[in-house]
């Protein structure tokens, strides 16, 4: 197919609508035939290439949902299969019963005298809720003086608390942080929430102030989950935006996210140079590390490797090349129809990989995905040159040909995500509370950010509530006990 500069739309539609004209008058001829034909292909890339023109300018349709989720039953369920008593839906709810009785006994239907009751119960079930209860803690500390020659009074020590002389307590200090790293509610808007209970006046600053404190005594925490990032043998990497409002010059600072399957650390920088990934490579253990195609990560790989003579393996998102090509065939459909359905069989490799305990039947199922990777190789040699330089179908061919051996190092070790996608979910929460809140007024803010959000999505990455593990967390450090990070709390149990 010719390239799009090559061609003129107007005088391909002309020499199209001549040769359609003769044909009322005489039989269409080999080269009218071959002449159309080429005519015709010219105007479709014209179109498409014009089409993907304004796609770019409009910004990319969304595609409808093909497998909406199903209310009700699922398929082949029977309805007395499914749930629906709230005590069976939630077992571990306190149940409060209530004997419901009329004023009067009714009378019977049939002769109507009185009636009594039979010992039998229609019973319901409604989920209810108690609305969120503010108090006032009072200590009453006890004084004591000598008895004997009245000269010396000694005070019984307050309780440990995370701020000794605020006015706040640890309960609503953890709530209102929580409320906002954990829910992604503003502290304004937990201000007037707490309003509409009783709680006038709550001032949002002094909540902010409380949630700084918060994140200096959690700091033992966050040492151990960035060791536990550390320690992780093949990470994942990705960065996102964060505003400075004010208190730096730089406003365009950035959050770092380092993950595994342990732990999720956070760091605020004003800066996306490679140096913040490269510094923590140094003091790393990894073997591999998988991100998207930003530069600065293939810069302080290399560095790293040359610098501490390691040999760190570069691994690329697939995700980000499926989307690439998913994208692209709005306009470039027949295109991209077989790379599309290659790599849904890539992935429905990785789904079987993920549900196989053995670790050779893993690395078997891998190495299966290989055929297809070459399938899209070569299709993609096919494309090259077609469309739009710098279009959607160039990107995608481009990015996959120029990345193959980084998007298909994870068939040769199962230890390799075929994805960026964990990083990239994790990630998602601190993007949301970003546009909720805008950004941070200081970088005491931006610290506090990150501190907490390491905690929060390390609760949430090992399955624990992070309330609970809050509140557990403050008392044990009170009680001078060892810190544990939210993968230690779930190895214990204690939940």
């Amino acid at each position: 197919m010719k390239t799009v500069i090559k061609i003129n739309p107007e005088q391909e539609y002309e020499k199209a609508r001549k040769i359609i004209e003769e044909a009322n008058i005489i039989k269409f001829s080999q080269n009218s035939v071959t002449s159309l034909s080429a005519s015709v292909d010219n105007l479709m890339t014209v179109a498409r290439v014009l089409m993907e023109r304004e796609e770019r300018r409009r910004g990319a349709r969304k595609p409808p949902k093909e497998n909406p989720k199903s209310k009700g039953r699922k398929k082949g369920e029977r309805r007395d299969d499914t749930i629906k008593l709230p005590s069976d839906r939630y077992p571990d709810l306190e149940v409060n019963e209530d004997i419901v009785r009329p004023d009067t006994p009714p009378k019977c239907p049939c002769c109507g005298k009185e009636m009594k009751e039979s010992g039998l119960f229609d019973i319901s079930e409604k989920l209810e809720v108690i609305p969120k209860k503010y108090y006032i803690e009072r200590q009453k500390r006890v004084k004591y003086n000598c008895g004997n020659c009245y000269g010396g009074m000694v005070n019984t020590p307050a309780k440990p608390s995370i701020i000794p002389l605020s006015n706040y307590g640890d309960s609503l200090i953890i709530d209102s942080s929580l409320s906002k790293y954990c829910d992604l509610i503003p502290m304004e808007r937990y201000a007037l929430m707490a309003a509409r209970e009783g709680l006038r006046d709550l001032p949002p600053q002094s909540l902010i102030g409380d949630s700084h404190h918060l994140a200096d005594f959690l700091s033992g925490v966050l040492e151990k989950i960035k060791n536990e990032t550390l320690s992780s043998k093949h990470p994942g990497i990705d960065e996102t935006t964060h505003k400075m409002l004010e208190g730096d010059d730089t406003q365009n600072w950035y959050l770092w996210g380092f993950f595994c399957n342990r732990a999720c650390y956070y760091e605020a920088h004003n800066t996306r140079s490679g140096d913040v990934v490269k510094n923590f490579l140094k003091k790393s253990n990894a073997e591999s590390l998988m991100s998207d195609d930003y530069s600065g990560y293939s810069k302080a790989i290399r560095e790293v490797n040359e610098e501490c003579n390691r040999n760190i393996t570069k691994a690329l998102c697939n995700a980000h090349s499926f989307r690439y090509f998913r994208d692209a065939s709005s306009t470039w459909k027949d295109e991209c129809k077989l790379i599309l359905e290659c790599y849904g069989e890539i992935y429905a490799l990785e789904r079987q990989k993920k549900l196989t305990v053995s670790g050779d039947e893993q690395l078997k199922l891998r190495q299966q995905m290989i055929p297809f990777f070459e399938q899209i190789k070569d299709h993609c040699k096919k494309l090259v040159g077609m469309g739009v330089r710098g279009g959607l179908l160039d990107k995608s061919v481009n990015y996959f040909l120029s990345n193959y051996k980084e998007l298909t190092v994870c068939t040769q070790n199962i230890a390799i995500e075929l994805d960026n996608n964990f990083a990239e979910q994790n990630l998602r929460p601190p993007v949301v509370g970003r546009k909720t809140w805008y950004g941070s007024h200081s970088k005491r803010g931006a610290i506090t950010n990150a501190v907490l959000f390491s905690i929060v999505q390390s609760c949430k990455v090992n399955r624990i509530n992070p309330r609970a593990y809050f509140a557990w967390i403050v008392k044990r450090i009170h009680d001078n006990n060892e810190v544990l990070t939210p993968y230690e709390y779930s190895v214990e149990g204690i939940q």
